[in-house]
């Protein structure tokens, strides 16, 4: 059975191999540009063919904005500092995704699963990340003003310093969080549940 740690490793070292150079080189193109991406996955991916399959890809720094990244695979994915803003992650997959400072700000993030993701320092003002799940995840620092994060699953993370000002955290869940320094000045908390793990 594979660790997490070794699966980590495998995808992000397969877009280093000299081999896939010239495929990450036009996927990141064609992610700047505007171009078809999933087409130069689907191609890349043979005989497969999977035209999500991002993982592990490396693009720290990108400007990223407006990227229509639906139902994307970008588990431990690079992404520290990218221009997200605007985005379409709806459905992503973001399990264990760097994504330390970069900015989300107006992005759609629903349904998305970003266990483990760590966002830290990230600005995601504006959001919606209804129906999203940070489980395990790092949210120290990160500017979630004014987003909708309704039912959203914050199970175990750390949530220090994170500022939820003007946020809609109706229904969201909370339980076993690290909230130290949390700002919830003007949040909607109807519903919220928060409380340990154990019964």
């Amino acid at each position: 059975m594979t660790d997490e740690n070794s699966h980590a490793t495998e995808v992000r070292e397969r877009w280093t191999r000299p081999e896939n150079v010239p495929a990450l080189e036009g996927i990141r193109a064609a992610l700047a540009g505007g171009g078809d991406w999933r087409a130069l996955v689907r191609e890349w991916t043979l005989p497969w063919g999977t035209e999500n399959d991002l993982a592990g890809i490396p693009l720290a720094g990108a400007g990223l904005g407006g990227v229509d990244l639906k139902d994307a695979i970008l588990s431990y994915a690079d992404l520290r500092g990218c221009d997200l803003s605007g985005c379409d992650l709806t459905d992503a997959f973001l399990t264990g995704t760097d994504l330390r400072e970069a900015t989300l700000v107006n992005a759609t993030l629903t349904r998305v699963n970003a266990g483990l993701c760590d966002l830290s320092g990230a600005d995601l003002s504006g959001a919606n990340a209804d129906d999203a799940v940070f489980s395990r995840a790092r949210l120290v620092g990160t500017r979630l003003s004014g987003a909708s994060l309704r039912r959203v699953k914050f199970v175990a993370a750390e949530l220090g310093d994170a500022d939820f000002s003007d946020a809609d955290l109706s229904d969201a869940v909370m339980v076993a969080a690290r909230t130290a320094g949390t700002i919830l000045d003007g949040a909607r908390l109807e519903g919220t549940r928060h409380g340990s793990l154990r019964p």
